[in-house]
């Protein structure tokens, strides 16, 4: 049965619950997912919330429950009043609204506007991006988000080397690339929410999702492209249950020879679940299972599989039963919050586990395990809105990856959780500062790295290697294979125009070095951006 049967199925269930449902309130979702320029992480991240902070994007019914939405947005700016012309909504408020009885859409601009000079090889790069999107709630069930965008660009040289490596570019797609250096890129995102009754909300859609309270996520990230989902939420009280159903694409599994046809990339579908529950005022304990399989396996023509669609089950025995092991990721998520603007938060992920091989100390390949901790302070030192993030994070070898690659946790050439793939250390910080309409980040990351130097042994960072090609089934350690440090810093200061759409303008400096045995590649650079800042794009890799 294929995927989009599946779809039309539920939907259909969906529409009769919404047919008979009670009343209700829209469950509008936040469109900030940018980390810097979010503008409700503090308020959610308070002792007695019960907010389930974890699952992102936001829900703005929910945190319009503890707080006024539009004050956040403003916070430290006037809110504008009265009757707006065109050019004032530019500057201030939604670019065109339209607000009736039973019906609300809204319409801004997407752009970004960047110039940088890598000072190396005397570089100029550029970006240019334009776009739309729009959202709106019609009646009071029903919310939808839709936006595209166009781009085209000049990259610093470790980009674009990952590009060309990659074919796609970070978080934004497939490039035509002309020539070595400029690219040429779109991407469209989109999705409906039906709320049917006030606990339970579905969503079908394209787009990105992330699991966790920390900047990387490694049970699921917004790292890589946006992907079809299917996704059933239900929250009552302190406790929050997700299912999602999501489809997947392989860029690397097709034939070279057939690259300039118009041809579909194959196909993989992925299975999750995500229970969070809210203990006391501080404490929140989130667990995660994912399972991976691809459309067409070494048993033919398989696509969606029904024995996934059960939403309360445990997917290993599922596995087993059908006798085909897929790749299956499960890990926890754990958060508690000291005084009144302090996070403390972690995560555990898994891929296999055999407990006499865990504890043994021999350091067994499919050992695949990885952790992650971290810390959030909002007003350091007292200082109101002086933020401090300090986060590390370890995965050992082969983990996310399979002994069929098309089965790994990626799609589109990329990992659906840390953007390093496996075999890493990475320690990351944020010092940041906000003054009404002026943002001040400095970042700096520094990991350490065994990436793979051939496409025909896995020494376990690139999750796109089969694992069969390991060249040792014990003492594999981090680090093994080609040892890579990995530095990146980044300072910009930036000054807010409107907090509807994040329109700011920036400026910053840039510096990146990796360094082996091989080679050193060294990244300074300066840039200016006139941009709207919503999602993330992540450049520390």
């Amino acid at each position: 049965m294929k995927f989009k049967t599946t779809y039309f199925s539920i939907l259909k269930i969906t529409i009769l619950l919404f047919v008979v449902s009670g009343t209700s309130v829209a469950q509008q979702i936040s469109y900030y997912q940018n980390q810097e320029y979010n503008p409700f992480y503090k308020t959610v991240y308070q002792p007695g919330n019960n907010f389930h902070t974890s699952v992102q994007p936001f829900r703005i019914d929910k945190i319009n429950a503890i707080a006024n939405v539009d004050s956040l947005i403003y916070d430290g700016i006037r809110k504008p009043s009265g009757d707006l012309n065109f050019w004032r909504r530019i500057f201030k408020d939604h670019l065109l609204k339209w607000e009736d009885k039973d019906i609300s859409i809204r319409v801004n601009p997407l752009f970004d506007f960047e110039v940088g000079n890598e000072m190396d090889e005397s570089l100029q790069t550029w970006t240019n991006t334009r776009g739309l999107f729009i959202e709106g709630n019609i009646g009071k069930y029903f919310y939808f988000y839709t936006d595209f965008l166009e781009n085209q660009a000049v990259f610093p040289n470790y980009y674009n080397d990952f590009v060309f490596e990659r074919k796609v570019v970070p978080g934004q797609g497939k490039t035509r690339s002309k020539g070595e250096r400029t690219h040429d890129y779109g991407q469209s995102t989109g999705f409906i929410s039906f709320n049917p009754i006030k606990w339970f909300n579905v969503q079908l859609g394209q787009g990105k999702n992330f699991i966790g309270d920390g900047y990387r996520s490694l049970l699921l990230s917004d790292n890589s492209y946006s992907y079809p989902y299917l996704k059933f939420s239900a929250e009552f009280k302190k406790v929050h249950y997700m299912v999602m159903w999501g489809q997947h694409r392989d860029l690397f599994n097709i034939d070279p020879a057939d690259e300039s046809r118009d041809m579909r990339y194959p196909t993989k579908y992925s299975a999750s679940h995500y229970l969070t529950v809210n203990i006391g005022k501080r404490w929140s304990v989130g667990l995660f299972e994912s399972v991976v399989w691809a459309a067409q396996d070494a048993a033919g023509d398989r696509n969606f599989d029904w024995a996934y669609m059960n939403p309360f089950i445990f997917y290993r025995p599922v596995e087993y039963s059908i006798g085909s092991p897929d790749n299956i990721t499960m890990g926890a998520n754990i958060k508690y919050l000291v005084g009144q603007h302090n996070v403390l938060y972690g995560q555990f992920v898994m891929g296999e586990f055999k407990s006499d091989e865990v504890f043994s100390g021999n350091k067994w390949w499919a050992n695949k395990q990885g952790f992650q901790l971290g810390m959030k302070c909002f007003n350091l030192f007292g200082i109101n809105n002086l933020y401090f993030q300090a986060e590390y994070n370890q995965v050992r070898p082969y983990t996310y990856s399979h002994r069929e690659t098309i089965s790994n946790y990626a799609h589109y050439n990329q990992e659906l959780a840390h953007p390093l793939g496996a075999n890493f250390r990475e320690g990351v910080s944020f010092l940041r500062y906000k003054y009404k309409r002026w943002h001040f980040n400095l970042e700096f990351m520094a990991a350490m790295k065994g990436k793979d130097f051939s496409d025909e042994v896995s020494y376990g960072g690139n999750i796109f290697l089969d694992n069969d090609t390991r060249p040792n089934e014990y003492g594999n350690t981090i680090g093994q294979g080609l040892k890579t440090n990995l530095q990146y810093l980044d300072g910009n200061i930036s000054y807010m125009i409107n907090p509807r759409n994040n329109f700011n303008i920036a400026l910053g400096a840039r510096y990146r070095k990796e360094s082996n045995d091989v080679e050193t590649q060294n990244t300074q650079m300066v840039w200016f951006a006139v941009r709207t800042s919503l999602k993330n794009l992540y450049r520390d890799f």
